[in-house]
């Protein structure tokens, strides 16, 4: 399971679902990180793996 993080420039990512949803895969997190990537506002998304400690995977930026 996969999750994404989001920074954003400003106000917050509870509004778009691509942020709170889980992923199966790297591959459909990637996906989702991409459509974050699309608003304005988002700087940058971290795909972290979603098991209790979080763990790092990979940054995706514009």
């Amino acid at each position: 399971m996969f999750r994404l993080v989001t920074t954003m420039r400003r106000g917050s990512a509870s509004g778009m679902p691509q942020a709170w949803a889980r992923y199966a895969s790297v591959e459909a997190a990637r996906t989702g990180a991409a459509e974050l990537l699309r608003e304005d506002r988002v700087l940058r998304v971290m795909i972290v793996h979603g098991e209790i400690p979080q763990s790092f995977v990979e940054w995706s930026e514009r």
